[in-house]
């Protein structure tokens, strides 16, 4: 699921436990080094999200995505190999989508930013998965499972507080960090 356009708005801080690079190197890329959870299909994917959050009734496919994540998935540009959506305990929606290459991911984020201001590029990410949860309790629950925010929206990369984690590992204009816009 991707943040909502109000949650990406506010800005508010949360702690995350780890902070992560990107990249589509495998188990020694930066991601790797940094802790970021990854995942190998979409049970794994499954497994990572119920072990600090609910992720129930998943289903795979572009059928069950909101009409912009489907887009994305079906542009190849954007490096998305495969994707699902399950629901969280109150039943919102949560988007998954496994990655061939998270550098890939970030540049196709970064140009549709830049193409459109409303478009929004913010998602957890783990070292080859990004996650889109609607609800702001399944969020925060997932940045204590050590993803990190990834966002490409320049107003996201400029005011982060001192004491908290902003790196470009991948793409300029892309940051990854531990503060929560929300």
């Amino acid at each position: 699921m991707r943040l909502s356009k109000t949650l990406a708005a506010m800005t508010a801080a949360v702690a995350l436990t780890a902070l992560t690079g990107c990249g589509g190197e495998g188990d020694s890329g930066p991601l790797a080094t940094l802790g970021l959870p990854k995942a190998d299909n979409m049970a794994a994917a499954e497994k990572l999200i119920n072990a600090n959050a609910t992720c129930r009734e998943l289903e795979g496919g572009t059928k069950h995505l909101d009409e912009d994540t489907a887009k994305m998935v079906d542009d190849p540009a954007f490096g998305i190999k495969e994707s699902a959506r399950c629901k969280d305990e109150d039943g919102q929606s949560i988007y998954l989508l496994l990655l061939s290459d998270m550098k890939k991911f970030q540049e196709a984020n970064k140009k549709a930013q830049q193409a459109d201001e409303d478009f929004d590029s913010s998602y957890l990410i783990g070292q080859n998965i990004a996650i889109a949860p609607k609800g702001e309790d399944t969020f925060r629950r997932l940045m204590v499972a050590k993803f990190a925010l990834m966002s490409c929206n320049p107003r996201h990369t400029k005011d982060i507080p001192s004491g908290y984690k902003k790196d470009e590992p991948l793409v300029k204009g892309c940051m990854v960090t531990d503060y929560i816009p929300s």
